[in-house]
């Protein structure tokens, strides 16, 4: 059996440079391409996920971020404000079930705020949605939980003007799916 031994430092070892590898010269030629290339790269559309729950918060996140996008988590409204500030979300997935201000008093702080403004507001809640007339027109979509993955990649790339994909309809009632129903 063979065990690798952990390393205890900051972030992964590089391997070891010569004496000229490390002139400055060299360095100064291998970082310049590189900022010139991730400066024209086209920046990646930002979703700020609100969710309280770690596991679908943790899920929304990771889905983003294997489509492509810059994903963000927060608990509550207070500290999507405070991300907010930094990083303009192109998105949000809101969750209206979240603690300390929970329902629509969130959706309009959400709103008041120069940062998510204009951005879209996609509610995910597993809640019976009841929303006057004025709360409807703030609001991009509203999906009911538990959310297929893969229209919720739709629903977000329908929001940030990205193409949607084509989603092959799934029978749920078939025999090989038997499992699922069995909890």
């Amino acid at each position: 059996m063979n065990l690798r031994r952990r390393h205890r430092g900051n972030g992964p070892r590089s391997p070891r440079r010569t004496p000229d590898e490390a002139t400055p010269s060299a360095v100064s030629t291998t970082t310049k391409p590189a900022r010139q290339a991730a400066s024209s790269a086209p920046r990646r559309k930002t979703v700020l996920v609100l969710e309280d729950n770690a596991t679908i918060g943790g899920l929304m996140v990771a889905l983003l971020r294997e489509e492509g996008y810059r994903a963000l988590r927060a608990w509550d409204v207070r500290e999507a404000v405070k991300i907010a500030r930094d990083r303009k979300p192109d998105l949000l997935l809101l969750d209206l079930s979240l603690p300390y201000r929970e329902g629509l008093p969130q959706l309009s702080e959400l709103r008041a705020n120069a940062e998510t403004q204009h951005a879209p507001i996609v509610v995910v809640s597993g809640n019976a949605l009841q929303l006057a007339p004025g709360e409807r027109e703030q609001l991009a979509e509203c999906v009911a939980k538990p959310v297929d993955i893969d229209r919720l990649v739709n629903y977000v790339r329908r929001h940030v003007g990205d193409p949607e994909l084509e989603i092959p309809e799934k029978n749920y009632s078939s025999n090989a799916d038997i499992a699922m129903h069995t909890w």
